[in-house]
């Protein structure tokens, strides 16, 4: 009986044979590690999740709300409770600014909003607490944007490889 069965491509000690193949498993890309499934890695959103657009919205409108709201008091008379509720609602209005690049926009703008509407919070209970008719909906408004953005797919996002 012959030997069916072709040589091991490696000697006992683990050297490779000379004139014949070496496996040394599959050829895999070290940008994207050992992949899941049959892929080369997890694949990144191709279009923005609802829960990113749904936080880019919630920004939006609070922020046209409170924009509206202060014009609405100053031209009531009262300068100074519109200063108020402007200020009391500042960091919502700059998070509508990065709201603006969430497209294309990287893990840092998400960050970015995550802490500046964490501390709308903290100003939207000041805002309460003095009597501020404005604290309320920059309060709500930065809750739930802290919660849209904190989720999984929020981070998936922002941390997708882009293409220039």
């Amino acid at each position: 009986m012959s030997n069916q069965f072709p040589p091991p491509p490696h000697d006992p000690q683990g050297n490779p044979q000379p004139g014949l193949p070496s496996y040394t498993g599959p050829a895999q890309d070290p940008a994207y590690g050992n992949g899941y499934g049959y892929g080369y890695g997890p694949v990144a959103p191709q279009s923005m999740p609802g829960m990113v657009r749904a936080a880019q919205i919630v920004v939006w409108v609070l922020s046209g709300l409170v924009l509206l709201g202060t014009i609405a008091i100053a031209a009531s008379g009262d300068s100074q409770t519109a200063g108020a509720a402007f200020g009391a609602n500042i960091c919502l209005l700059v998070t509508c600014g990065f709201a603006f690049a969430f497209q294309n926009a990287g893990n840092g703008v998400r960050v970015t909003c995550i802490v500046l509407m964490s501390v709308q919070i903290a100003l939207g209970l000041g805002g309460l607490a003095s009597g501020n008719p404005g604290g309320l909906i920059g309060l709500l408004g930065s809750i739930a944007t802290v919660i849209l953005l904190s989720q999984g797919g929020a981070g998936a996002w922002f941390k997708r490889p882009r293409t220039l």
